[in-house]
């Protein structure tokens, strides 16, 4: 295998919703050569938040999720259009023609799968994900961003955005992450300096 496939580290992530295929799926990348980290999803709909926080290099997602979805997929492919998707077929699925980059059975050999996957690595080169705290902060970070330059709480920010408190620590894990910033006070010389708020709003 291609060493810098070996070294260059991919995010992955398996949507499906049983965990006896999500976890024996795990089991066959975690022993491959594919040097990755790997997040799961039950839904297409959970996979959306955590596309919010994290932009995967793989999603690997059973067919079935993607019954009458096409349009948000496409969506998503219009937004990061690096993202390679890979279908999972469990049965016999209608052809989902654009949707996927590659497909795979569960009833395939582990190395055919692995094949498979590595095979979009060698495909597409991965350059553009070498960087890892790209400072450029997100629509939803920006928003996060916002509510913490204003004072409010988790909780509030949670319920203004109708996301969950969860979901905006991790945020706010990003955000820290991106900037190097944690106090409040730097992040609002941040905010104005990259002109995401006005200083005209604190006085």
């Amino acid at each position: 295998m291609n060493k810098t496939l070996q070294q260059t580290q991919q995010h992955i992530v398996i949507l499906e919703a049983s965990k006896i295929i999500s976890e024996g799926l795990y089991g066959v990348l975690f022993h491959s050569e594919i040097n990755c980290k790997i997040d799961y999803c039950d839904t297409l709909d959970d996979f959306f938040e955590l596309f919010e926080t994290k932009a995967p290099h793989i999603l690997i997602a059973n067919s079935m999720q993607f019954l009458n979805r096409e349009k948000e997929v496409k969506k998503i492919r219009k937004i990061h259009p690096n993202i390679l998707i890979v279908g999972m077929d469990c049965m016999h699925m209608p052809k989902t023609n654009g949707l996927f980059d590659a497909s795979f059975s569960l009833y395939d050999p582990e190395e055919q799968i692995i094949q498979t996957i590595s095979k979009l690595f060698e495909k597409q080169p991965f350059a553009h994900q070498t960087k890892t705290d790209d400072e450029s902060l997100s629509e939803r970070e920006i928003e996060v961003l916002t509510g913490i330059v204003n004072g409010f709480s988790n909780k509030e920010i949670a319920e203004s955005l109708n996301i969950s408190v969860h979901t905006v620590v991790t945020h706010r894990k990003n955000i820290t992450a991106k900037t190097g910033i944690r106090s409040q006070s730097g992040l609002t010389i941040y905010a104005i300096s990259k002109e995401i708020i006005s200083i005209d709003d604190f006085s």
